[in-house]
């Protein structure tokens, strides 16, 4: 009697470098979102409980604060593509002052046949005068936002630098543990790889988020460092043979 072959499941074929791209950068995207959404949810409690007098000046000082860091660092520079991004994230804070500033026109029609359309701008009207503050923080809050991430932006060669740092270094104790017979250990390199993407994320999520101007060197630096050190540990933990 033939014995009966157990039944094995089909490996899970692991996405290639251009899924682990993709996936990581929708994944980004994500997270920018809930940072932006959190951040205007922070203000608005912050309008509330915090600065009840202030009102949307409050988010007002924070987005000229930031903007001025902006003007003074990158279009002040002497680097054209520093310039030209500096340029575009001005028309977007522009855009979305425009599209916050229609929200407090009242529009009519130009005729009787738009009882409905009449109706529903009465209503966006009253929600707009009796919500003014609340709306008015929220787009000097997504204009931050839209500084704030060009400043990310050009924060990217500091991660890169330490991510380098920390690659070399950790390949250099790789070999020292390789010919030293140092033990492996698979658990601290997954611990360490799983924490390199949450370091810069983190980074971007708090700075975004954050209800204060603060210059990003003081949120960058912390977390560009804490990146290089999960890139060291990850590249020190390699398999010493393959």
């Amino acid at each position: 009697m033939a014995k009966s072959q157990q039944y094995q499941p089909p490996k899970r074929k692991e996405p290639g470098l251009i899924g682990r791209l993709l996936s990581g950068t929708t994944q980004l995207i994500a997270w920018l979102i809930i940072s932006l959404i959190l951040s205007i949810f922070i203000e608005w409690v912050g309008m509330v409980y915090f600065w009840p007098d202030q009102r949307d000046g409050h988010a007002k000082e924070i987005f000229q604060a930031d903007q001025a860091y902006l003007n003074q660092h990158l279009q002040q520079q002497s680097v054209n593509y520093k310039r030209l991004a500096s340029v575009k994230a001005e028309r977007a804070v522009r855009w979305i002052d425009q599209q916050v500033a229609l929200m407090g026109v009242k529009q009519t029609p130009p005729n009787d046949s738009g009882r409905i359309f009449s109706a529903v701008a009465d209503w966006a009207s009253g929600l707009y005068s009796r919500y003014d503050s609340y709306i008015l923080a929220a787009g000097y809050v997504s204009q931050t936002f839209v500084i704030r991430l060009t400043l990310i932006l050009f924060s990217l060669p500091v991660f890169a630098l330490t991510g380098l740092v920390g690659a070399i270094d950790g390949l250099v104790e790789r070999d020292l543990r390789r010919w030293g017979g140092g033990r492996e250990s698979s658990n601290v390199f997954n611990l360490a790889k799983r924490s390199i993407m949450p370091a810069f994320v983190m980074a971007c999520v708090i700075y975004i988020g954050l209800p204060y101007s603060l210059n990003p060197s003081f949120i960058i630096l912390p977390f560009a460092c804490l990146y290089g050190l999960a890139v060291r540990v990850a590249f020190e933990r390699l398999k010493k043979y393959f």
